[in-house]
Formats: structure tokens, C-alpha cells, sequence
């Protein structure tokens, strides 16, 4: 077992972390799809509205990959697809009546520990779990038609008041995810990682993977930070991902014959009156899994504040991040705030009086800029929250806005994560947003490359 301590990087002490057991709550109304989340795909509807639906039923595909589905969380009928710029389909809404499901295939555990690649990629296919499986580069949902260099199985996360295994998975997990371990081995010729973070007795025990330890601050828990420095992709090769309790739901479905659409979610955030953990089911609505918020404004992410997405608050659940933050709107300001002492606030750059004592208790962060936007200076401070080796933040993101592809690919486009973007933004004193940046960098290297 290989331990990797992550010495650069950011743990950002901001208020509101869930804790304590998962809190059941009854079924919403109403469950969604954003077909947006999945990168690669262009979705194309199974079910229309006015559609009666079962749980497991297809509600839509890819269209280049029909055999890619993604299926409904709850039976009921399609009440409503909405659609945002250019006709894309920004939510596909079911309301819920009832409890009828789909019968899928279901395997044993014997028979999945020796499947073919071919039978291996038909399972997971149809149990609707295929979009949890990303690559790296370019974080797209993988092909069925290509072969991986390897697959790594992220059971780490370090994210700002993200949940992690210790509250998503329970020990009852274990055979699930060995189960969905035997499926994805069968996929590579090459080895299964397991990126775990510290003791969990679902990740003990577990046969055909290789386990990697990680430590250290954010972005230790990133999957392309785990993949850069475990398994990097060589050449044109890509290694493919997913979520340790995207694995677990996989497994289940695969074990039982039943789309497992049971959830837990995290209510985090100063905005939350209560952050919790709940259960539920996927794509439920976000008010239905926060509850109660304080403040007369709020601003709703789900996700994580970093590179989560700010949204209405009727909107829906997420599918990849497992947590939903609120922020109040309010920015206070302070009369001479530069001048004063700042008891209580937190700073990277330790810019107030209190930043030399670093705040033992969380933060309340709000969603303020304290300033506008201006050049980047180059004083070598975003090489401190960049874990991935060999980059160098300021030349690449410069690259990136001068358009110079060839050389952004040399300085490491492909390699850097949105995390470590996005905290480079974080701890930036010209207020530049440089997972934008980064994200319209790899747009360009995919119309162009």
C-alpha cells in the first residue's frame, strides 16, 4: 500500500459542515435530471412528458452512445423538460406516484468476479450507472467503445464542507462495492486504484484493487489530483474514474436487479439553520434536502463553493457532488475593515491581525469579491495550492488567455484540475476566476485538438 502525502494545496475552514447520523426523510414530489452535469453527452429523451415511469426506467440516453442510459429515480410520470439556451435540456422532471420498478438482470457475486470485458461493460451499461464512470483528461463520461490505461475508485474527498466516505458509505457497503470492483477491473488491462483517505470498514477487505493512501489539504481528495499522482495518462491514453459511493450504488443495483436510487446528501452551509445528512433519493428536490435557511437571501450551490454551480433554490440535486450550500447573499461591510484587526476573520495571505493566529473554529465566508478584478501578479503564491507536479499556474493560465494551445499542453492544460483552478482563484488578490479560465482552455482543446 502507497501512501501519498500532499504537502501544497488549501483546507478552506468555512462554516457549516454536516455531521452526526443521516436523517431519513420521506420521498419528495418530485425528482431531477440535469443532463447538463455530464460532459461528452448530448442527451436524447427516452420518456417525453405525459409519460408514465417506472424506478429504472430510461428517461434519456446519449446520443452517439444510445446503450448509455440514465434512468428514473422514483415511478411516476414526466411532468415537465426544461430547456435553456440553444434547446439544451436543463431538467427533466418526474413527479412521483407510486413504487413500481423495473426488473434489471442480476448478478451474483461469482459471476461477476469473472466477466469479460465485454459482459462487464454490458452490466454496467445497463444499469444505468455508466455516467458516474468519467476520464481524465477532460473529466467526459467514458466511451464503452475504448479501453482505459487503468481506473482509479476515489474514496478520499477534502472539498470545502464536502461529505466524504466516513458519511456516504456504512460497513453494510462492502459487498456492493466489491462487487462493483470485480466490473470495472474487468473493463482495464491494467490495475484498479483505490484512493482512500484513512480507515472505513467498507474499503477493508477488498480484493483486485491496489490501495493508495492519501493525506494532506484540498486538493488531496480530487480524483485528478489521485490520478496525476498515481497513474497519470500516458500518450493518448485515458484513465477513467468514479466516486467510491457511485461504485457502492452500482454495485447494489448490480447484486439486487433494481435501480438503487437511495441517496445521502449533505445540507452544509452558514445559510443552513441545521446542516445535515440526509437520505433520500437522487435528484430530490434541494429545499426538500436542506430544509430550513436563515437569512432574508441565500445563494444555492450545489455542490461545492469552489467549482459547484450557484442555481435557483427549486431547482434539483446534483448527480456527482453529493452536498448542497448555502451561502447568505448579505456581505457585511466594515468601516475601515483593511485598518482593523479582524478578530475572527480568516485570510491565506494573513492580511489581517488575526490571520497570524489562524481561527480554530469554522469560518462564516460569504460570497463577496472585496474588490474588482485586476492584472495578474506574479508573485508565485498560486504554486502554493497547485498539488499536481510540475505546473506552473501563472504561465499556463497567461498561455491560456493568449490562446496559445500548443504551449498551454506543455505547461500542463491537460493535467491541472478544476479544484486546484479554483483555489488558485480562491487566494487570488486580483480576483481572477481561473477555473473559467482553465475550462475555456480545454474547450478550445477540444474544437481544436
Amino acid at each position: 500500500m502507497a501512501h501519498h502525502a500532499v504537502k501544497k494545496g488549501l483546507d478552506i475552514p468555512i462554516a457549516g459542515r454536516a455531521s452526526g447520523e443521516p436523517i431519513q426523510l420521506d420521498p419528495p414530489g418530485t425528482v431531477a435530471w440535469n443532463p447538463t452535469e455530464f460532459r461528452g453527452i448530448v442527451p436524447k429523451l427516452a420518456a417525453r412528458e405525459g409519460d408514465e415511469v417506472q424506478v429504472g426506467s430510461p428517461l434519456f440516453f446519449d446520443k452517439a452512445n444510445p446503450s448509455i442510459v440514465f434512468r428514473s429515480p422514483v415511478a411516476g410520470k414526466v411532468v415537465e423538460v426544461r430547456r435553456g439556451r440553444r434547446r439544451v435540456i436543463t431538467d427533466l422532471v418526474v413527479e412521483r406516484t407510486g413504487d413500481e420498478q423495473v426488473e434489471l438482470q442480476s448478478f451474483a457475486p461469482d459471476e461477476l468476479k469473472g466477466m469479460s470485458a465485454e459482459a462487464a461493460s454490458e452490466a454496467i451499461l445497463q444499469s444505468g450507472w455508466w455516467g458516474a464512470l468519467r476520464t481524465r483528461p477532460l473529466n467526459h463520461v467514458a466511451r464503452p467503445e475504448q479501453a482505459p490505461q487503468s481506473i482509479l475508485i476515489s474514496a478520499f474527498e477534502t472539498g470545502p464542507a464536502q461529505p466524504g466516505a466516513a458519511e456516504l458509505m456504512t460497513a453494510e457497503d462492502a459487498e456492493a462495492l466489491q462487487a462493483a470492483v470485480h466490473v470495472l477491473g474487468a473493463l482495464t488491462s491494467g490495475a484498479v486504484y483505490l484512493a482512500a483517505g484513512g480507515d472505513h470498514p467498507a474499503l477493508s477487505g477488498l480484493s483486485g484493487v491496489e490501495r493508495h493512501d492519501f493525506s494532506g489539504p484540498h486538493p488531496a481528495g480530487d480524483p485528478t489530483v489521485q490520478i496525476n499522482l498515481v497513474d497519470p495518462p500516458r500518450g493518448t491514453n485515458r484513465v477513467w474514474y468514479m466516486r467510491a459511493w457511485d461504485a457502492v450504488a452500482l454495485g447494489h443495483t448490480l447484486l439486487s436487479g433494481r435501480f438503487h436510487a437511495e441517496r445521502v446528501y449533505a445540507a452544509v452551509g452558514a445559510g443552513v439553520k441545521t446542516p445535515r445528512l440526509v437520505r433520500t433519493v437522487l435528484g430530490a428536490p434541494m429545499k426538500h434536502i436542506v430544509g430550513d435557511t436563515q437569512g432574508t437571501e441565500q445563494r444555492w450551490i450545489r455542490g461545492s463553493v469552489l467549482t459547484g454551480e450557484a442555481v435557483d433554490a427549486n431547482r434539483w440535486a446534483p448527480f456527482y457532488a453529493r452536498a448542497i450550500h448555502v451561502l447568505p447573499a448579505e456581505v457585511p461591510r466594515s468601516f475601515l475593515g483593511w485598518a482593523l484587526p479582524m478578530l475572527g476573520s480568516w485570510s491565506f495571505h494573513r492580511a489581517f491581525l488575526s490571520g497570524f493566529t489562524r481561527p480554530s473554529r469554522a469560518v462564516d465566508m460569504r460570497p463577496g469579491l472585496y474588490g474588482g478584478e485586476r492584472a495578474m501578479v506574479p508573485t508565485g503564491v498560486y504554486g502554493k495550492v497547485v498539488a499536481t507536479p510540475d505546473i506552473l499556474p501563472e504561465f499556463l493560465f497567461k498561455s491560456v488567455i493568449a490562446g496559445d494551445l500548443e504551449e498551454s499542453i506543455q505547461l500542463g492544460l491537460l493535467d491541472m484540475s478544476e479544484e486546484e483552478a479554483a483555489l488558485c482563484s480562491y487566494i487570488c488578490p486580483s480576483k481572477i476566476e481561473f477555473d473559467v479560465i482553465l475550462r475555456d482552455g480545454l474547450e478550445i482543446y477540444e474544437r481544436e485538438a
